[in-house]
């Protein structure tokens, strides 16, 4: 294993740890989960806020956590916050539904860890016009993980395939902010949309 691969997969590990979102939405439900995970939101900004303006924080955090940040995230808002965002959105639009949820929150703890570990791994094909940074082994990977998470959460087959397509394309393209913020509540919507109620 490179030591590129291993520091993605130990980021990837941490990124698991949104699934811990998860099990609070299906532990305490829908409005609970959104108090205690907006909460937390809360708390993450303001030490990402007091971060970004202590330069020595700065570095202390970041040697802390075995420097498993991306290195735009020295100076800007870590993948944390958006995450935190991304399924706290979902589980306040969509708690009512919670196949839904889950499969938004799958979608981007496995789909998009599948596709950074694999394209890290065997990534040769890469698309066009994406700065050689996103492969199509790497996007098979995540359609997979996302259809089996589908499939894994009781959605019809319709919902799952356009949810997994619609992962796959929100973890490929560039979009604004932040993916982690948008791949989870844009797939679940799209697997709503698809999903009798």
């Amino acid at each position: 294993m490179t030591p590129e691969l291993k520091t993605e997969f130990k980021r990837k590990i941490f990124h698991l740890l949104s699934l811990v979102y998860l099990g609070v939405y299906l532990s305490l439900g829908r409005w609970n989960a959104a108090i205690a995970i907006g909460a937390w939101f809360v708390i993450v900004t303001i030490v990402e806020w007091i971060r970004l303006r202590n330069p020595s924080l700065n570095e202390w955090l970041m040697a802390f956590f075995g420097g498993i940040h991306r290195e735009k995230e020295m100076h800007k808002m870590s993948g944390i916050v958006w995450t935190t965002l991304g399924c706290l959105a979902t589980i306040t639009l969509f708690g009512d539904r919670p196949r839904v949820v889950s499969a938004g929150i799958l979608f981007l703890a496995l789909g998009d860890g599948v596709a950074a570990l694999a394209g890290r791994a065997w990534g040769t094909h890469k698309w066009p016009g994406l700065d050689g940074k996103k492969s199509v082994e790497g996007s098979l990977a995540c359609f997979l993980a996302c259809l089996v998470s589908g499939f894994a959460v009781g959605l019809n087959p319709v919902a799952t395939v356009a949810g997994a397509f619609a992962g796959t394309v929100f973890e490929l393209f560039p979009v604004p902010i932040d993916d982690n913020l948008w791949l989870p509540l844009l797939s679940a919507g799209v697997v709503a949309f698809f999903s009798p109620i």
